[in-house]
């Protein structure tokens, strides 16, 4: 009779840890970030405008919900696929402090939108192409959905051709 038991717990055991191992299986794709050119497809424009290039991807860690940070060269003409793919409105001021916040709105002291890109204060690293808090007076483009709590912005710096894209949702 303890030989049966024993037997019934070593299947329950077995069952259990290979359980544990497809759902971390299941959960490491689930989470693996899309390649470059993906993320610009489904986040930014499909299809990709002819000037992108060295497109680079960030999804810093987000419990709840997603951070997609994407840098990309472009050319300004290219923007407007971008710009009219959705409702976006420009806004005048754009602020990224020292702890990893990003804050835009029309007026400097006026009503601003605020985000956390990455968590500074708490460990989390930049990466190196990261540059924005190196830019100066870049042109700012925000599309804020409030039924889902989700923001993209377009950050563009004409001298440099440059642009990030970042898509930050919460979830429903």
């Amino acid at each position: 009779m303890a030989h049966k038991y024993r037997y019934y717990l070593f299947v329950l055991l077995a069952s259990l840890l290979l359980v544990l191992l497809l759902l971390t299986i299941s959960i490491a794709i689930l989470m693996r970030p899309p390649s470059p050119s993906q993320a610009f497809r489904e986040f930014v424009c499909d299809p990709i405008p002819k000037s992108v290039k060295e497109i680079k991807v960030d999804r810093p860690f987000k419990l709840l919900g997603h951070r997609y940070i994407l840098h990309f060269l472009i050319d300004e003409a290219d923007l407007f696929p971008i710009l009219n793919s959705k409702p976006f409105r420009e806004v005048q001021h754009i602020e990224y402090t020292e702890n990893g916040g990003l804050w835009w709105g029309d007026h400097p002291m006026g009503n601003r939108h605020g985000l956390s890109l990455y968590s500074l204060r708490s460990g989390e690293t930049e990466p190196e192409w990261f540059n924005l808090e190196q830019w100066d007076s870049p042109k700012v483009y925000v599309l804020e959905e409030e039924d889902v709590i989700r923001m993209r912005l377009l950050i563009y710096n004409k001298e440099l051709g440059e642009a990030y894209f970042i898509d930050y949702r919460l979830p429903e």
